[in-house]
């Protein structure tokens, strides 16, 4: 399966890169974390991994295409760059102050989230709901019972009026609580 998603990320990236500015629920809510490791899950083109190095973070850019990490590469030394296929990379436990998941959903990282979080860690996620294709698409409240042991600092769902895929975006901001 790998290679088949490789090449058809490949070819969207080859056709359209995909804007610069980074995702807004990112640039509203990354002071929430420590300055240190970043992780930016599916990354394609880069462009919150990015903004988060811009802001002095060091971050692991993970994405299945390279297309889109050969665009990142070189654009600057705070970003590692990682190819891989989500659908099998573990998260590094106990590694990340931030983890970043926009337009990308794989429920088996969940857990590894939550592990792969310092105590006062934030996740910043921003997902679909209401598509054609359910296994892309979070269930109500889905994301919010996932995470129920962080506390909650930001949740929203709310109409996706640009997408001809997905009727809703689900926004969840939150922080991995630290062991009393």
């Amino acid at each position: 399966m790998t290679d088949k998603d490789r090449e058809k990320w490949d070819s969207k990236y080859l056709k359209n890169l995909g804007g610069d500015d980074p995702s807004l629920i990112l640039k509203d809510f990354f002071f929430l974390a420590s300055p240190g490791k970043a992780l930016d899950i599916a990354c394609g083109n880069g462009r919150n991994s990015l903004f988060l190095a811009q802001k002095g973070f060091h971050v692991d850019a993970v994405d299945i295409s390279t297309v889109a990490l050969n665009h990142l590469a070189g654009r600057n030394q705070r970003i590692t760059a990682i190819c891989q296929d989500m659908d099998t990379w573990n998260i590094p436990k106990n590694r990340y102050e931030i983890v970043v998941n926009v337009r990308f959903l794989d429920r088996r990282l969940f857990p590894m989230i939550q592990d792969g979080l310092k105590p006062g860690g934030v996740l910043i996620f921003e997902s679909f709901t209401g598509g054609k294709n359910q296994d892309y698409c979070l269930k109500k409240n889905e994301l919010l019972h996932a995470f129920l042991s962080f506390h909650i600092v930001y949740y929203e769902e709310k109409n996706a009026p640009h997408s001809d895929k997905f009727d809703q975006t689900i926004c969840l901001v939150a922080i991995k609580k630290t062991q009393a």
